[in-house]
């Protein structure tokens, strides 16, 4: 009866989209005006909406690509609020929030590749000579993710030991998941000869060495260099559909709070055409996955998210994860 009763619930979620409102922090953007008058805000709002799209695609040319410029002329009918406010010197500013749905929509209607909200943090390991750097000295680097939509954040007592997640340590790796929400680390290490650093996606990686320099300047290019490698990542456009569906296991769904989550998870990816609830056992539930893109990487790629861990192989299922409340 149980069962039956979280497979109509999920029914009825998918059906109302009755899930948790994503942070729209991302769909928020600032741009200066010279005035108040509806065609200059108009205007605004479209350099706004452009601004909000290289964001989310990583594209600082997006403008240029095609079809792009004229679907942004309907700017204004994607925007949830709008405020006038004042910037640097006193330059007047217009902050535009954007319809999340909307211009997800519009993004997925142009087949732009976007990394969608809300995205996971990343947990930013950094040490100079192999002592940690203090939270004020890290601050460049927690700037330059914030300007380029990525949340770094850094190790409290008892994180997971970077060596562990250099080495892709399944424990580690789900320590993270568990205490962060996260698959995401950047992991650096600087001397006076450069710098190592390690971008951990679950269980891949990414390293690069980069030139000495300033420290703040140091941690601006690594956290842009972080930025670029996830968006390349994560950012994917829609493709054709598939054929048969293949068949994620989810086990751990503790409340109608998870389901709900997990669902506005699996929605936000725009590989995943079609997410169906087909059986429930207890605190698991079995979807069908109709997806542009293997259920393997799809499914590593929701291990990143935070939220899902891989778990023991289920009957019926081509891959199992695990939800981390």
């Amino acid at each position: 009866m149980r069962a039956m009763w979280l497979v109509v619930l999920l029914l009825v979620c998918v059906a109302c989209g009755g899930v948790a409102r994503a942070s729209d922090a991302l769909y928020h953007a600032t741009v200066p005006v010279a005035d108040t008058t509806s065609a200059t805000r108009n205007q605004a709002i479209v350099r706004a909406a452009a601004a909000v799209l290289a964001q989310l695609s990583g594209n600082p040319r997006i403008m240029a690509l095609p079809d792009v410029a004229a679907a942004l002329s309907d700017a204004p009918a994607l925007v949830n609020d709008y405020r006038y406010t004042r910037g640097p010197a006193g330059a007047l500013m217009l902050e535009v929030g954007f319809d999340p749905q909307a211009l997800l929509g519009l993004a997925r209607q142009l087949a732009l590749p976007i990394w969608p909200a809300p995205r996971p943090p990343v947990l930013a390991e950094i040490s100079i000579n192999g002592q940690a750097l203090d939270a004020a000295t890290v601050a460049p680097l927690l700037a330059a993710g914030a300007a380029r939509g990525i949340e770094f954040v850094l190790p409290r007592a008892g994180a997971p030991a970077a060596t562990a997640l250099l080495a892709a340590d399944p424990a580690a790796l789900d320590a993270l998941a568990r205490q962060y929400r996260t698959g995401l680390a950047l992991i650096g290490n600087i001397t006076p000869s450069g710098g190592r650093w390690t971008l951990v996606m679950g269980a891949a990686s990414k390293t690069w060495q980069a030139p000495p320099g300033n420290m703040a300047d140091v941690l601006v290019a690594a956290g842009n260099t972080a930025a670029d490698r996830l968006l390349a990542r994560f950012a994917a456009a829609p493709g054709v559909a598939s054929g048969a569906p293949e068949h994620l296991w989810v086990g751990h769904l503790r409340d109608a709070k998870d389901y709900a989550a997990l669902m506005a998870l699996l929605r936000r990816d725009p590989r995943i055409r079609e997410a169906l609830p087909m059986q429930a056992s207890g605190n698991s539930l079995m979807l069908a996955l109709r997806l542009d893109a293997p259920l393997t990487t799809v499914a590593a790629d929701l291990a990143a998210s935070g939220h899902l861990v891989n778990a023991a192989a289920q009957p019926g299922a081509d891959v199992t994860l695990d939800w981390v409340r």
